[in-house]
């Protein structure tokens, strides 16, 4: 099978897609197992504690006033006393207040949220109760006064009750063991809660360890697998590029290279077999002449192809040759003379094609450098701003963004300029516009950034012809320009569509830009507002195009967005200008994906 270039970068995209969303699949849907469990020993204890210990401590203290109830009503029928003895006001407030108390709101009102058994278990014990109450009424009804002690029927009866056969103990008693059962069965069930608590919690933290050694290995796994991925595509490609390269400038020199490339089952391997052919036709056409040059009219040759125009030419020019022989000397020799002509021209044809083909290259190398030049050097921008970082992506070789620095006046001119388009319309444009800034601060009045800006629309204007006749050009420039004092104690401002950020302390602070581009308006007739900001020591300033915030990427293919930009600025605001460079270019290189870079990108930051 022909195994393409498109296949080879397909297939080595394609595993690490499948191990991405594999470790995707795999980390949520543990995640998930782990919450549920997780949500589930939540439950259980939120239970324990809402209902199950408050129902047991209910209980528990049911118990043990039904105890002293016991005891005090005993002591009511066997010890004769007044109506307001502190035994009986104590035995009262306990049978009409406490014990309902506890039954009706304190136990009843977490009833339903216990398990069937136990619930069952309750009424049951809530019918005892009542019984019990009873009989506690029916040895109040018999002794409700002091003298009711001496009635000798009223003394059998209640002995009858209170014996520790008698009724009214066994019922007691019977109530005091319901409830000795009905607390095992809540504590039992506790701690059958606790358990599954305890398990889920147990399994909640094993997955979560798992998923950490998931997520690790899987990292370093992509990681080796990405890395032998993008060894191997480079190498099928880079290699045969560069001996195809290498084939192209010899022959350019009019060499013809002695060895053949190696070709691959892909479209470099398709130019490969191509380049071999053509070398090797070179070598057959060159041995051809050189073997009619010296009448050698026998020697076996064929074109390369039908469309050889060469090939056929030469068997053409064989063919005349070995017939004109036998004619006139002087034929001969008109013959040999439109051989030599013919030969004249192509090397001329030649001469043309070398000379064409090193004008483009040079002329787009050329445009590299010109380009370049007009950025200001790193050495510059380190004197003068110490403390800053330029981030420069563009979108093509060439870029339609730049910057531009210039001490003038005593003053520190800074600006980040986008024009329209990018790659090569947009590198001339920023050359257009580099020049223009170049002369509106020498010779010029102009020392505030409203006042470059309004010079460099009138030049601009005039530049690109601005007029009626053209006035549907779109051509012109965004920038945001900043002005600082040696001394940094004072900073001016002044845009066109593109704002300045300011970051102190937790707070972004943005000046807005006029609403209106370099070169979209005839000199005069708007002007650029110029804006003066306090700035104070540890201050983060930043100029910026809009290629950054307009990238799209994601997950769902989106723009980045000028307020995911700020949250972006705010949190590297504190780090080294160096390392938020590398933090931005990294955020948006991970954003974008494999998604295209939609515009050129350039971002300048300055600690004050």
């Amino acid at each position: 099978m022909r195994f393409t270039i498109g296949r080879k970068m397909g297939v080595g995209f394609g595993i690490l897609l499948i191990l991405v969303v594999g470790v995707f699949v795999i980390t949520y849907n543990t995640t998930k197992t782990s919450l549920n469990t997780l949500s589930e020993g939540i439950n259980q204890n939120e239970f324990i504690k809402t209902y199950s210990s408050p129902t047991l401590s209910n209980l528990q203290r049911l118990r043990d006033n039904i105890e002293e109830s016991k005891n005090l009503i005993k002591r009511w029928a066997t010890a004769p006393t007044y109506t307001e003895h502190p035994d009986k006001r104590r035995f009262i407030k306990i049978k009409d207040t406490i014990l309902p108390m506890d039954i009706e709101r304190k136990i009843s009102e977490n009833r339903d949220s216990l398990n069937v058994k136990v619930q069952d278990s309750i009424d049951a014990v809530f019918q005892e109760i009542h019984l019990l109450f009873a009989m506690y009424e029916d040895i109040q009804n018999l002794f409700p006064n002091l003298a009711s002690y001496d009635n000798v029927f009223n003394n059998m009866q209640a002995r009858l009750l209170i014996a520790p056969d008698g009724v009214m103990l066994s019922k007691a008693k019977k109530v005091s063991r319901s409830l000795d059962q009905l607390i095992a069965a809540v504590k039992e069930d506790n701690e059958r809660r606790t358990l599954d608590m305890n398990t889920a919690f147990g399994q909640a933290e094993l997955k979560s360890k798992a998923l950490i050694n998931l997520i690790l290995y899987s990292a370093i796994l992509l990681f080796i697998i990405g890395t032998i991925v993008a060894l191997l595509t480079t190498r099928s490609i880079t290699k045969p590029v560069r001996e195809l390269k290498g084939m192209l400038l010899k022959l350019g020199r009019g060499i013809i290279p002695e060895k053949e490339i190696q070709p691959s089952k892909d479209e470099i391997g398709d130019m490969s077999v191509a380049m071999n052919k053509l070398v090797v036709g070179i070598n057959h056409t060159t041995e051809f002449a050189h073997h009619v040059g010296q009448s050698n009219f026998n020697y076996d040759y064929q074109p390369l192809s039908e469309e050889d125009t060469l090939g056929h030419a030469l068997m053409r020019m064989r063919d005349d040759l070995a017939e004109n022989e036998r004619i006139l000397e002087q034929k001969v020799i008109e013959r040999t003379e439109e051989v030599v002509r013919q030969k004249g021209e192509l090397e001329q044809q030649k001469m043309r094609i070398e000379e064409l083909y090193k004008d483009v290259t040079d002329s787009i190398k050329y445009a590299k450098r010109l380009q370049d030049s007009i950025l200001p050097p790193d050495s510059q921008i380190k004197k003068l701003l110490p403390e800053s970082f330029v981030l420069f992506k563009p979108k093509d070789i060439v870029s339609g963004d730049f910057y531009w620095m210039e001490e003038t006046n005593g003053k520190i001119h800074l600006a980040a300029v986008d024009c329209t388009g990018h790659g090569v319309p947009g590198a001339f444009m920023s050359l257009v516009g580099a020049n223009a800034l170049d002369i509106a601060v020498q010779g010029k009045d102009t020392n505030t950034p409203a006042e470059i800006l309004n010079e460099l629309n009138r030049i601009t204007s005039e530049s690109l012809n601005k007029s009626e006749a053209n006035s549907k050009v779109r051509d012109g420039m965004d920038l945001a320009m900043v002005s600082f004092s040696k001394d940094f104690k004072s900073m001016e401002y002044a845009g066109a569509n593109n704002p300045l950020y300011q970051i102190r302390g937790e707070e972004v602070m943005q000046t807005k830009a006029d609403k209106f581009a370099i070169g979209s308006f005839k000199h005069g007739e708007m002007h650029y507002t110029n804006h003066k900001i306090e700035i104070e020591t540890g201050d983060m300033i930043y100029l910026f195009s809009d290629g950054y915030a307009d990238q799209f990427g994601g997950v769902k293919g989106k723009k980045f967005m000028y307020r995911q930009f700020r949250d972006t600025l705010l949190s590297i605001k504190h780090l080294p200008l160096q390392e938020q460079n590398e933090i931005l270019n990294e955020k948006i290189e991970t954003w974008r994906g494999n998604y295209e870079q939609i515009d050129d990108i350039l971002i300048i930051g300055i600690r004050v």
